[in-house]
């Protein structure tokens, strides 16, 4: 989820959709292809029949595994193979027809393939069957053949991409802020539930800050909602350039926000909170007034469920404002203090006590 945009590992642009494609096409291609198989061991072509008959075997197992959700047994890269064997046995005993498969070889690669192995395939294809057709039909054919196939290729990679371009477009509005960019509540539940789950399972820390702009709604009322808007953005974009690219900042509301820190203690967030509400303070985020925030910090506890981590981390922002506003408050985990009550430590206008 990477924005949700910027850390996804899949770069093709079907990959979200990659197993119901290849579930589709099992279908089309044992419905279209076998009868291929069956003529070439009638024209006595076996070798081609049987290579023909394999890549029609390993869809329709793959389709079979996608019916009953279990993972393929074939990878989709692993079906090059058969393929690479059945065009070359198709060009060199059918000539020009059997060139002609190489365009739905193509379709195949970009539909199925990541992006750039889509690429690489469908120009490794055009590099060895230029000079079989020209060696089995003729020099004209063959430029025409090269000239088409190459245009194919460009005309499918430039569509593929600004269809992942949309793609990622829609994504990101899906998933974050319009005014801000940062991500939305939708996301922040599911990568709080995920940083819970790796608390539990393999004890990795995590904290969450939750911050909040002082005296909003005053800069609304004097100077107006678009200088609000503006210090929304340009808060967002200071906390972005101050945080690890594994960390997410997210709008909970409306001048409030959460940020995440994966593999970080309530300590080290405690002081990362510290630093981000003096820069903020130092920052021009709005040429009308100077701008503050109350920050509350939480450090994920075992077995602790997203909606009581998400309440410490409100409990402890709503005793920074209490406490005067322009503050770190963390709330210390019961597990690293011993207490029976949840400690709160006040940091911040060169002031640090501890509450209990």
């Amino acid at each position: 989820m990477k924005p949700l945009l910027d850390h996804q590992p899949e770069e093709s642009v079907l990959a979200r959709s990659r197993e119901r494609i290849m579930y589709l096409m099992a279908y089309v291609i044992a419905i279209f292809i076998t009868p291929f198989a069956i003529n070439n061991f009638i024209q006595n072509r076996p070798i081609l029949g049987i290579a023909i008959l394999l890549i029609v075997g390993t869809f329709v197992a793959n389709g079979v595994a996608i019916r009953l959700k279990k993972r393929p047994p074939v990878p989709f890269v692993a079906l090059l193979l058969p393929m690479a064997v059945a065009l070359i046995f198709s060009l060199v005993t059918q000539g020009l027809y059997g060139a002609l498969w190489c365009y739905p070889a193509v379709l195949f690669c970009f539909f199925v393939l990541p992006h750039r192995v889509a690429i690489a395939a469908s120009a490794a294809m055009l590099v060895l069957a230029i000079p079989m057709v020209y060696t089995f039909v003729n020099e004209g054919t063959a430029f025409r053949f090269a000239i088409s196939l190459a245009l194919n290729i460009v005309v499918i990679s430039i569509v593929t991409g600004v269809v992942a371009d949309l793609q990622r477009e829609l994504l990101d509005q899906a998933a974050t802020d319009p005014l801000t960019g940062a991500l939305n509540r939708r996301q922040m539940e599911s990568l709080l539930s995920e940083a819970v789950e790796r608390r539990s399972r393999s004890a990795a820390p995590a904290s969450v800050l939750l911050l909040d702009i002082d005296h909003f709604k005053s800069i609304n009322d004097r100077f107006g909602h678009h200088t609000g808007d503006e210090v929304l953005r340009n808060l967002v974009t200071l906390i972005k350039k101050h945080i690890r690219r594994l960390d997410r900042v997210f709008r909970t509301g409306g001048e409030e926000f959460l940020i995440l820190l994966t593999d970080t203690k309530g300590a080290d967030a405690t002081t990362h909170a510290e630093r981000l509400r003096l820069l903020i303070a130092e920052a021009s985020l709005t040429k009308e007034c100077q701008v503050t925030v109350s920050i509350g910090v939480a450090e994920c506890v075992p077995n602790q469920k997203v909606e009581s981590w998400i309440k410490n981390a409100d409990d402890a922002l709503y005793f920074a404002k209490q406490e005067g506003r322009n503050r770190v408050v963390c709330e210390m985990p019961l597990a690293q203090e011993g207490l029976s009550d949840v400690p709160l430590e006040i940091v911040g206008t060169n002031r640090r006590t501890r509450e209990r």
